[in-house]
């Protein structure tokens, strides 16, 4: 993203404590402020996710905490073609991958078919049916 516009000596107020930033204006919709990672790091922020809380130690000040209201908005999704552009630009981008670790139970009642028809159906399957000889030729 490009920005041609630069706000000096900005004042922003976080959790009632007025601190000053630089701000880069972008063309963006979903957010007001973005704090770099380097402004971050220059006021000693620590980010708790679990508590969705920014504790702040800045040098010329007392430490505060911030902590979040929670997501206004679901996140925008973005097609394949914007977000390889976007990653070709420069742009920053973080791929996770999630796996389910909860083990669904699984029972023969949940199946439709073994509902529609119990009596076919023992309570308890003894297993795998045993092994049969097939005879087999081709004449």
């Amino acid at each position: 993203m490009l920005s041609k516009e630069k706000v000096k000596a900005c004042q922003i107020e976080i959790a009632s404590h007025v601190v000053e930033v630089t701000l880069l204006v972008l063309d963006m919709l979903d957010f007001d402020v973005i704090l770099s990672m380097d402004w971050l790091a220059a006021n000693h922020a620590s980010i708790d996710c679990s508590c969705k809380e920014v504790a702040f130690n800045p040098p010329s000040m007392a430490s505060f905490k911030f902590k979040g209201e929670g997501s206004r908005s679901l996140p925008q999704v973005i097609s394949a073609i914007k977000a390889s552009k976007l990653l070709s630009q420069g742009t920053w981008g973080i791929l996770a991958s999630m796996v389910d670790t909860k083990e669904v139970d699984v029972s023969l009642s949940s199946e439709p078919l073994v509902r529609d028809y119990p009596d076919v159906f023992p309570e308890e399957l003894p297993g795998l049916p045993p092994h049969k000889e097939v005879e087999f030729a081709i004449e």
